[in-house]
């Protein structure tokens, strides 16, 4: 015997995407797009239940405004006959504020069960799966969420939600992390994961444990966000999980050297060598420069910009100490005053100081050159 299992989390339905400016109401709506996207894969390929491990919503506002559309997509799951374990997340927590939003959402959908903040079981017998798991109730908690497990077996398959972060080398230490060890002694089959927005396959111990990510973008810099796992169930230890894309768009963020790109045009290059009408591009214009390697980055937003769902460009190269000879500049003149000045101004200082003190000085020769002031 054998189940399949679509495994998603962090739809964040109802985020607004202030930092895409403009184009942040076509993400909006995207966002709605892709997740009836998913439900009708899980129709399509016939999965017996879907699980949704947390942020279905992005706030618990956005809960009571997007909840008739999200009873809407569930509702066609039901009528195909699949149900739904689901656990509130970080962004939309089960508390005073949400619960009776949940309660509504469950009232519509009869095959939907959202599991509560305490531990707690669901048994499909005609499946013979148990799905276990636990609400986010204070996205401030330091209890790991997979507390309280392992839990007795009671069917052949059993199968785990959970919202929270697994301990990595590469992240800080902190309280309500989950850790590896948690994940090899949870006695579950497999571990459906939320809260990480790109797909990650965090096995432990013999258990298999993924973060689905989020299935559209949500952030800029989550290339390997827009897909959910179809998960299949077999004999013990014989797990299948496949990611499959649904998402439309993607974020990606990428560092140019400046001192090494070829100047502007070399910039404008390695930009357009992305280019992709459904990318939200960040790029970080970084390195040790000279006056002539600055390059004017609204004019290539401007030039670049169309050719990207988003493009973000950040400067924060330094201008190199020698980049002004003194030497050219007569000090007898207000532009060898102001170059000399400037310079020990720079010298002394660091970070976003030496950042200002930098520009200052571009601007400043600049001007006084008579020439185009670069941004």
């Amino acid at each position: 015997m054998s189940i399949r299992l679509l495994h998603t989390s962090d739809v964040h339905l109802g985020a607004t995407f202030k930092v895409l400016g403009e184009r942040g109401r076509e993400q909006h709506r995207q966002v709605r797009e892709t997740f009836a996207r998913v439900a009708g894969l899980a129709i399509e390929e016939r999965v017996d239940a879907v699980l949704i491990a947390g942020d279905l919503f992005d706030s618990v506002a956005a809960a009571r405004v997007q909840a008739p559309f999200a009873a809407e997509q569930l509702g066609r799951l039901g009528e195909a006959g699949i149900p739904v374990v689901l656990i509130a997340g970080n962004h939309d927590p089960l508390g005073e504020g949400s619960a009776s939003v949940w309660a509504d959402l469950t009232a519509r959908c009869p095959h939907l069960s959202v599991l509560g903040p305490a531990l707690e079981t669901r048994a499909f017998p005609e499946l013979d799966l148990t799905v276990v798991g636990r609400s986010v109730a204070d996205r401030l908690s330091a209890e790991s969420p997979l507390t309280g497990l392992p839990v007795p077996r009671r069917t052949h398959f059993l199968v785990a939600l959970a919202h929270g972060s697994v301990q990595r080398p590469d992240l800080p230490a902190r309280f309500g992390l989950i850790t590896p060890e948690e994940i090899a002694a949870s006695g579950v089959d497999y571990l459906a994961l939320g809260d990480w927005h790109s797909t990650r396959d965090v096995s432990s111990g013999g258990v298999r444990a993924w973060y689905s990510g989020a299935p559209e973008m949500i952030g800029l810099d989550e290339p390997d966000c827009g897909s959910v796992c179809l998960v299949t169930l077999g004999a013990p230890g014989d797990i299948e999980v496949v990611r499959r894309p649904v998402g439309r768009r993607r974020g990606r963020h990428i560092t140019l050297d400046l001192a090494g790109s070829g100047g502007a045009e070399g910039v404008a290059r390695a930009i357009r060598g992305h280019a992709d009408a459904s990318l939200a591009l960040v790029v970080t214009l970084g390195g040790l420069v000279g006056l002539a390697d600055r390059v004017n980055v609204e004019r290539l937003r401007e030039d670049l910009g169309p050719e990207f769902f988003r493009l973000e460009i950040r400067d924060e190269s330094h201008l190199r100490l020698d980049a002004v000879d003194p030497s050219l500049y007569p000090e007898g003149t207000v532009l060898g005053g102001f170059v000399r000045a400037m310079q020990e101004q720079i010298a002394g200082r660091e970070g976003e100081a030496r950042a200002i003190a930098e520009d200052a000085l571009q601007w400043g020769v600049a001007l006084l050159e008579g020439k185009e002031v670069l941004t």
